[in-house]
């Protein structure tokens, strides 16, 4: 398993790649179970106290690509996730 606060300033790092100040809510949705509230909290802790900035683009840059190499089925699936994000925002705009 991946150490909780390398986690952390991996997930910062997307965050900030993505224009987005990195927030323990933030941290918490992203993160969905993968590490206990205890471990995430103190993750985020140490992570507030000692800030690393991404300077590897690697690291900012989420890891699905479409390339010519992906699939349908792939493809589909991500087509599929983006609409369901979609159909959330939508639904919160009209509430």
């Amino acid at each position: 398993m991946t150490d909780p606060v390398t986690l952390l300033q991996q997930i910062a790092a997307q965050l900030q790649y993505e224009g987005k100040t990195p927030s323990l809510a933030l941290f918490r949705a992203r993160l969905a179970g993968r590490i206990t509230p205890q471990q995430l909290f103190s993750a985020y802790q140490h992570w507030r106290a000692n800030p690393v900035i991404a300077t590897d683009v690697n690291i900012a840059v989420p890891q699905t690509e479409i390339t010519p190499q992906t699939s349908s089925r792939e493809l589909e699936l991500t087509l599929a996730r983006i609409e369901a994000k979609l159909d959330l925002l939508l639904s919160k705009l009209d509430n």
